[in-house]
């Protein structure tokens, strides 16, 4: 059985609403005849007679009320397709928003590769804390987010998601600070120190903080929380004082002297995730390029992302 072609549902629509197929047809600009095989090709397609026929017009069946709704919605998307085939809109830049430390040392690199394979995709990056990132790409005003992964997060806001990145948060230590003598910082005196560090509502931060409660500490408040990542490590070298950072971000400053340091017994494992909201077939063209080319990455390449749960070493 073959499907209904546009050119019968427009047919059957028009007549539908005209309550005439002389009406339609004129309204169409085609022969009553025409017309009339049009909708006659349409009931054999729907195996059920559309119409209950009289001197007075055409008036739908049961099953000519049923088909209505579904063949205006259909027709509506035919001709925004056909719209777009004659006047291609310019497509606008993809908005991804990502959590600090991503969008300073690894989106741009990512992007510029982007860009080079494929001309004429664009992209705008915005950075923001991970709770925010997702709120972005929920209500639509980003088309995507790189955010880290919060192992604890209870809520679900229907977002889809996919580990692309690993990392870890470290100890920044200053050459001439005690904990530069140490293998690894013991677990107290670690839960008791003040740090630098960035935004102390960010996902890392809440990790950290849970799983030294999970551990039976409680952690200290950090010194002051700092807005980019050179500027934490700088401000740890100046202050003679740890910071807290990802490794990835301080591998990112070669330039400055420092120690990194681990805590005994535990592993502050950060997982990145490319999320996205609805179906990716539903994304325009630019946006699955964008998203395809993040996906693609090695690690990426892998199962889908199932949370698990931070471990000790």
């Amino acid at each position: 059985m073959r499907e209904p072609e546009v050119a019968e549902l427009r047919a059957f629509v028009a007549a539908a609403t005209l309550g005439s197929i002389a009406e339609a047809a004129r309204a169409m600009r085609i022969s009553q005849p025409a017309m009339s095989k049009k909708l006659k090709a349409l009931e054999a397609v729907a195996g059920a007679d559309l119409f209950e026929r009289s001197t007075r017009g055409v008036r739908l069946t049961p099953a000519g009320l049923q088909l209505f709704s579904a063949a205006k919605r259909l027709l509506h998307s035919a001709d925004t397709v056909q719209e777009l085939i004659r006047n291609p809109a310019p497509d606008t830049p993809v908005r991804i928003a990502s959590s600090p430390t991503v969008a300073e040392l690894r989106l741009p690199r990512v992007l510029m590769q982007l860009t080079r394979e494929q001309q004429g995709v664009s992209a705008e990056l915005i950075s923001a804390n991970s709770s925010l990132v997702r709120e972005l790409v929920s209500d639509g005003r980003c088309d995507l987010g790189i955010v880290t992964v919060d192992p604890y997060r209870e809520l679900d806001d229907g977002l889809g998601e996919r580990l692309v990145w690993r990392d870890e948060l470290v100890i920044v230590v200053p050459p001439d600070h005690p904990w530069a003598e140490l293998d690894d910082v013991p677990l107290e005196e670690f839960a008791q120190t003040p740090v630098v560090q960035r935004d102390p509502w960010s996902n890392t931060s809440r990790l950290v903080t849970a799983m030294l409660e999970r551990a039976g500490f409680e952690r200290a408040q950090p010194i002051t929380a700092i807005g980019s990542t050179a500027n934490v490590i700088t401000t740890a070298l100046s202050t003679r004082t740890p910071a807290l950072i990802s490794l990835m971000a301080a591998n990112g400053q070669p330039h400055l002297q420092f120690e990194i340091r681990r805590v005994e017994g535990l592993r502050f494992g950060l997982e990145f995730a490319l999320v996205w909201a609805g179906s990716m077939l539903d994304m325009r063209p630019a946006v699955q390029s964008v998203a395809g080319h993040i996906l693609d990455l090695p690690f990426a390449r892998s199962k889908h992302h199932e949370q698990p749960a931070p471990g000790t070493r």
